[in-house]
């Protein structure tokens, strides 16, 4: 086209330019920018199929260049400029230049097109600001489907579900008839609020006016009464839909999980298996959840076996899992052994190896991997603390726990919780320190709860010191007094020194406050 001279032709020259923008291949919009460069008079289609190239190849930023290249030269701009300008700025979080965007949107007059405002309320959202993407929405006096389809996803992805709703409800009283994207997202916030009633109502209404229910409206609904609770609906909707995907598996799956029934999530695993529905990431992290909860050994191997059969990739989360998994399950040297075989380490991956470390007793192992942490330029949070605390109360290490939390506040300027003084009462009370963990108590900033003051009135029984536990029982008895293990616990140290009038004393005791054992004890062990 340069040696024929149709370069300067801007019709052929135009198509060129589109064509190369249009173009899958790498740096392909940047030739056509190149092109675009030399020639004068193109149009603002050419224009904005450069702009949307560069969208298309993911770099946002050399869109927006493009856009102020545009009206630097004054060339005209129209609706479909604005609205790739618009999705760039969402892409990059440019909220400064979002808003002049919007601003330009305003001068320009082109306030009357629905899919710009719309793509102005998906890119305040993208900047989490909701205040101003609620503007738009108010300050626009016709609102179409897709328009408050836009507002009620948003809300609904940042989990400000009674917003979703609200917005749900001005749809129905200003006849704005709902469809399946707005069942979905509404479905979506119901679910987080657990609120049944109102999902109740979504499913009736998509049932009585939609022509049919696609896969996506069916695995909301199916999420929606298993976060209810509401199982046998989620069960009798999974098994009348006439397609399910992976999610819908996967959903099906949680909702069993997240209510405790383990053994019905891993029946229905099973069952995808044997369908041949190819598991995704979330459902094998659902699964090894679900694993963990059963503590079974057996099971451990195989889920094992079954990620290693089907050349699942262990990714960072997988592998966390795993991890979790084997350390509840008493396999802790196959959680060390994916901890050292993962590539790349994140704070959840030294937090879970500690964590199976401290269940297991092995205290040393544990610190270890904490200076290791730290070495390798890791700051822990309050969740790894809490963690590394644990694994030296379960190895008796009363003075390196003493000093980590030292060093918590000190040296990492993290305010202890109760779950940390919890830790510390109980690294004290296994040494025998029971005195030392009263005064630790009675310092403490916070008000202490009744599981530090139990561990406290455990640690006396084992000790058999009767003046120190019956000035920890006025203090539960004022805040539990009616809860009988309480009472077992001061009886039993009675018990152990022979004082049965004092047994009796706390048994009378208990039927006058009402303190009964309700529910019977169990253990259970697996037989391998």
């Amino acid at each position: 086209m340069i040696t024929s001279g149709l370069i300067h032709s801007l019709p052929a020259s135009s198509k060129l330019v589109a064509s190369f923008a249009s173009s899958p291949l790498n740096e392909s919009t940047f030739v056509a920018r190149m092109i675009a460069d030399q020639i004068d008079g193109l149009d603002t289609y050419t224009w904005n199929t450069i702009i949307r190239g560069y969208l298309e190849e993911n770099n946002p930023n050399e869109a927006i260049l493009v856009y102020a290249h545009v009206r630097r030269k004054g060339l005209k701009i129209d609706s479909y400029t604005l609205l790739y300008v618009t999705k760039a700025c969402g892409l990059i979080s440019g909220k400064f230049e979002g808003k002049q965007i919007h601003g330009e949107v305003i001068k320009m007059g082109f306030l009357s097109e629905m899919f710009i405002l719309t793509s102005l309320v998906n890119m305040y959202g993208l900047f989490d600001d909701l205040d101003s993407a609620q503007r738009v929405f108010e300050e626009t006096p016709q609102r179409d489907l897709v328009f408050c389809n836009s507002l009620v996803s948003m809300y609904s992805q940042r989990k400000f579900s009674h917003n979703a709703l609200s917005v749900l409800r001005f749809m129905v009283k200003e006849n704005v008839r709902p469809n399946e994207v707005t069942a979905v997202s509404v479905l979506s916030a119901c679910s987080c609020l657990r609120a049944f009633r109102e999902g109740k109502q979504v499913h009736c209404y998509v049932v009585k006016n939609l022509v049919s229910l696609d896969v996506f409206v069916y695995n909301a609904l199916i999420d929606m009464y298993s976060k209810c609770g509401c199982l046998f609906n989620a069960h009798k909707l999974f098994h009348r839909m006439p397609v399910r995907n992976v999610v819908s598996w996967t959903t099906m799956i949680n909702g069993y999980n997240d209510n405790d029934k383990p053994d019905k999530a891993l029946d229905l695993f099973k069952e995808m298996d044997s369908q041949n529905v190819k598991p995704d990431e979330v459902t094998i992290l659902s699964v090894v959840s679900m694993c963990s909860k059963l503590g079974s050994f057996e099971l451990c191997k195989w889920i094992n076996h079954y990620v290693e059969k089907n050349r699942i990739k262990e990714n960072k989360c997988i592998s966390n899992a795993l991890m979790d998994m084997y350390g509840k399950c008493g396999y802790i040297q196959k959680a060390c052994h994916i901890f050292d075989q993962m590539e790349e380490k994140t704070l959840v991956s030294w937090t879970t190896i500690i964590q199976g470390l401290a269940r297991h007793g092995h205290g040393i192992h544990a610190l270890t991997r904490f200076c290791q942490m730290q070495r390798e330029g890791f700051r822990p949070d309050d969740i790894v603390f809490f963690s590394i605390l644990s694994a030296c109360s379960h190895a008796g290490l009363v003075d390196e726990g003493r000093k980590l939390f030292q060093s918590m506040t000190e040296d990492c300027g993290i305010i202890p919780g109760l779950m940390h003084y919890g830790c510390m009462v109980d690294l004290q009370c296994r040494a025998g320190l029971v005195n030392e963990a009263f005064r630790f108590v009675e310092d403490m900033p916070i008000a202490p709860d009744v599981i530090i003051w139990r561990m406290l009135l455990g640690a006396c029984r084992d000790q058999g010191n009767v003046s120190l536990a019956n000035e920890i029982m006025d203090h539960l008895r004022k805040l539990e007094p009616e809860y009988s293990g309480n009472y077992v616990l001061l009886s039993n140290l009675y018990a152990s020194l022979g004082k049965w009038n004092k047994v009796e004393d706390v048994r009378t005791e208990m039927r006058v406050e009402g303190a009964s054992k309700q529910d019977p004890g169990y253990s259970l062990i697996e037989v391998n």
